[in-house]
């Protein structure tokens, strides 16, 4: 496309346009485990077990948070405070960073055919206790040696510029007959620890496992299932069950770890022979999802036996700021947990929190939406079964059975629906003991509906809560691959506590859920034409153009709008270019608010035929 303009001050902007879940019964004939009891710490363990404790962690933070990863199974602290940031700060600029979420882990359980327990989870690594190690397990043997757990305690972060400029450079080798060199290449493009990859061991100093598992996600341009950049023209992707069409992010981080890597002093459980590849991940944009980050963990197990009356659940402890006044509630039909603050200050004491950063007056609210559970033996997913909670003993009077597990048994309760003690959680109040019907998901409406139950209308006292949403039970199979997905949704400045309206959250779930639907495929506008232009005299010829990766090429965008209604018809759910606005300014000093003002704009311009209508 070709502008023509007189001498003047130019501006080019470019526009475009225009679930439910259910609890499962425990299996016919097989008696409710919530029930059995237990006093021993005993670990049975028959094979070699002698890692080291994962060290790794980084940070993930291309949009507005900032959120610690660890090696070990846990995520969103460093071992002493919580460090999921938001909104993200400087940490050179002397603001204080308040954090939403202290903890988080994914916890795993359920019986072996002679009625063993075998558990896997991990809270707050008292005393150094550990049920998870870094690295993958030998396929065959489900085991790992120490140095292999030594190699992979580390992160692999992958960014999406760096993806984009290889996807470019890799066209243009192609397009003239010629092939990238490995220098041409970022390193994290490079070393991504995908099956196969030639160049990982020079740039790690290990070699890869050989695994039809796969490893971190990539696109196999060239169909031959081994990662190479330089000669099949492979990039990493979000690896997602269902989703052909290949996405990346901003930002990934890829990692490694499993329960057999030594005996479980966090739980005192069972190994399951478990491995969890994780991919994290999050986008750089101008709307809700700046706010959000999203974990899919990939669960393979390394066992040779069934384990049955499994559950799988994510736990978090979502200090929002101050620990100490959070309440909790879920929303079945998105499988939506939530936090939010207890009165319309964060804080024990006005804005303290015994030194502990808060939000003040501007409290937000925090949701994990459970996008995707296991699926069960018979291949069906297996949703949000449960939603249960219970509360840090160290803040406020509770009954010891609403309080941390801490043996296996314990922690397997929580997961399938119960509290510590097998209790089940019932209607009404606090959830326990209260006399009221047997409930699987605690604190179902929101804290505005004076008429539903909730933290808020039940008036419950500060407390500092964790939360588990679970699936099950289900039989495990040796073998068995699953996937847990999550996305943390956030959004600032709530301005009716106490007892908010929770509708400004599930505004911004809605986008979150129709990410996930759209397989993590963003909607993020036309690509930026190239700009060239040609200086004649008293006159400039702008031209605009796409390229052939451009998403705009031959300026034929299209793509989905992840907030239209659902029952429109497809081809009124997508945004399509248009054309662009160009505005000629008759000086600098025009701001971005003044550009449809005449006043500012240079009368003498004109555009050819060549150019687009609008």
């Amino acid at each position: 496309m070709r502008y023509i303009f007189k001498a003047g001050i130019l501006t080019l902007i470019y526009l475009c346009t225009g679930i439910t879940t259910a609890y499962a019964e425990y299996p016919p004939g097989y008696d409710d485990p919530r029930k059995r009891k237990t006093n021993s710490k005993e670990v049975k363990f028959g094979f070699r077990a002698d890692c080291a404790a994962s060290r790794s962690e980084t940070d993930m933070s291309i949009n507005n948070v900032r959120a610690r990863l660890l090696g070990g199974g846990d995520v969103w602290w460093d071992l002493s405070i919580g460090k999921y940031i938001v909104p993200k700060v400087d940490p050179a600029s002397g603001l204080d960073e308040v954090s939403s979420i202290f903890a988080g882990a994914v916890w795993l359980g359920g019986y072996d055919p002679v009625g063993n327990l075998k558990l896997a989870a991990q809270t707050f690594r008292e005393a150094n206790a550990n049920d998870f190690w870094p690295g993958p397990l030998d396929p065959v043997t489900g085991t790992i040696e120490r140095d292999t757990c030594a190699n992979w305690d580390r992160h692999f972060r992958v960014l999406g510029d760096n993806i984009r400029r290889f996807l470019r450079d890799y066209t243009v080798a192609q397009e003239a007959g010629e092939m990238l060199e490995e220098e041409d290449v970022s390193d994290d493009v490079l070393g991504w620890p995908a099956r196969g990859n030639p160049y990982f061991a020079d740039i790690h100093g290990f070699e890869l496992p050989n695994t039809v598992q796969g490893l971190a996600g990539f696109f196999d341009a060239d169909g031959d299932a081994i990662y190479d950049p330089i000669k099949g023209g492979d990039y990493p992707i979000i690896e997602v069950r269902g989703c052909p069409v290949p996405q990346y992010p901003d930002e990934m981080v890829f990692w490694i770890y499993n329960d057999a890597g030594g005996i479980h002093t966090q739980t005192q459980g069972n190994p399951i022979q478990m491995e969890i590849q994780v991919q994290a991940f999050a986008y750089s944009t101008n709307d809700e999802i700046n706010d959000m980050t999203f974990q899919r963990y990939k669960l393979i197990n390394r066992a040779t036996q069934s384990i049955d009356s499994t559950f799988f659940a994510m736990w978090v402890d979502p200090d929002l700021g101050c620990s100490q006044d959070d309440y909790i509630g879920c929303d079945t039909l998105r499988s939506l947990a939530y936090v939010y603050n207890e009165d319309v200050v964060d804080g024990t004491t006005g804005c303290d929190c015994e030194g502990t950063p808060t939000y003040c007056e501007d409290v937000p609210i925090l949701g994990v939406d459970y996008f995707r559970g296991p699926l069960d033996e018979n291949g069906e997913e297996i949703g949000m079964s449960s939603f249960t909670y219970f509360n840090n003993a160290g803040v406020g009077q509770w009954p010891d059975a609403q309080t941390d597990p801490e043996i296996a048994q314990e922690y397997y309760n929580y997961m399938s629906g119960s509290w510590k003690d097998g209790t089940p959680f019932s209607y009404g109040d606090d959830a326990f003991n209260v006399g009221g019907e047997r409930i699987n998901y605690a604190f179902t409406e929101g804290p505005n509906d004076n008429n539903g139950w909730s933290m808020c209308t039940a008036n419950l006292p500060f407390g500092d809560r964790r939360t588990i949403q679970a699936s099950g039970p289900f039989r495990l199979d040796p073998g068995a691959v699953n996937e847990l997905i999550i996305g943390v949704v956030w959004v600032p400045d709530i301005t009716d506590y106490p007892c908010p309206s929770i509708e400004p959250l599930l505004f911004a779930d809605e986008t979150a859920q129709a990410l996930f639907d759209n397989c993590f495929d963003i909607t993020d506008g036309p690509d930026a034409p190239d700009l060239d232009f040609i200086e004649l005299d008293q006159e400039l010829v702008c031209i605009l153009t796409n390229d052939i990766e451009s998403n705009n090429y031959e300026e034929q965008y299209e793509e989905l709008d992840l907030r239209a209604p659902p029952n429109l018809p497809e081809e009124e759910k997508l945004y399509k270019f248009e054309g662009y606005k160009v505005y000629q300014l008759n000086g600098p000093e025009v701001s971005t608010a003044e550009l449809d003002n005449p006043d500012w704009h240079f009368t003498d311009c004109q555009l050819d035929s060549n150019a687009a209508p609008d």
